[in-house]
């Protein structure tokens, strides 16, 4: 009984995760999930099935979380800045993420003020800020990213908009085409993005022939970082896919 009782508690608050506003949806899937596997073997108990059943069920559930947790702490690991080469790179990408009407999300914004801060130290440094137009958005995430950084003081002569991408392969290949266009080299890219999206964004940066060295923003509350680092495991596994 026991068993039932937590599969419908997890149930519940795997719906309440997807349903509320607060972009926790993957971390909802997955206590669905586990509510599933819960029901799964109470009803093998009640069904007096082969013990034999149930323990697969337990270790391939066991299996299963220790590859995901042990990704997400590969993502803790690997989410955090770089040390710089002594010559910086010339190509500077912000990547974009949600926007409020006209006002940055708070992790976008929290991108922006580490791009702020490396600006600031780097007067001779330009960068491109990525982010096209979402279909419940007002306007591109780029153009919200260049007026919060200039409204901060930087000079707008150096930041360049990239708003045509809808992914973070886009954000990379089309600020690149951008760079090149200007004459910039495209062969090192310091990325600047939240922890949680570093990882994949250096990998892809690799798949499209750039060396790539990362400046990372912290992701709050503790709940969002939790969810984002647990979806950016199944969005890793499509970008090596996709790169095979």
């Amino acid at each position: 009984m026991m068993l039932l009782i937590f599969a419908a508690f997890f149930a519940v608050l795997g719906i309440v995760c997807i349903l509320i506003p607060f972009h926790i949806g993957m971390t909802g899937i997955c206590l669905l999930l586990l509510a599933a596997v819960l029901a799964a073997l109470w009803l093998l108990k009640r069904k007096n099935a082969p013990k034999v059943w149930g323990r697969i069920l337990i270790a391939l559930t066991a299996l299963s979380m220790t590859v995901i947790f042990g990704a997400m702490a590969a993502i803790i690991v690997q989410g955090r800045d770089d040390v710089m080469p002594e010559k910086a790179p010339q190509f500077v990408v912000v990547l974009g993420a949600q926007i409020h009407g006209d006002q940055p999300s708070l992790t976008l914004k929290k991108r922006l003020d580490r791009a702020y801060e490396y600006l600031t130290e780097h007067p001779e440094a330009s960068a491109f800020v990525s982010g096209g137009q979402g279909p419940d958005e007002q306007q591109t995430e780029a153009s919200v990213m260049s007026a919060y950084l200039t409204a901060r003081g930087i000079d707008p002569s150096r930041i360049v908009e990239e708003t045509e991408a809808s992914d973070t392969r886009e954000n990379l290949l089309f600020s690149a085409e951008l760079a090149k266009e200007r004459g910039i080299d495209t062969g090192s890219v310091l990325i600047i993005t939240s922890d949680f999206h570093m990882p994949r964004a250096k990998y892809i940066a690799g798949k499209l022939g750039m060396t790539p060295y990362g400046l990372t923003s912290d992701t709050w509350p503790w709940i969002l970082k939790v969810n984002y680092q647990l979806r950016e495991v199944f969005a890793f596994v499509k970008a090596w896919w996709k790169a095979r």
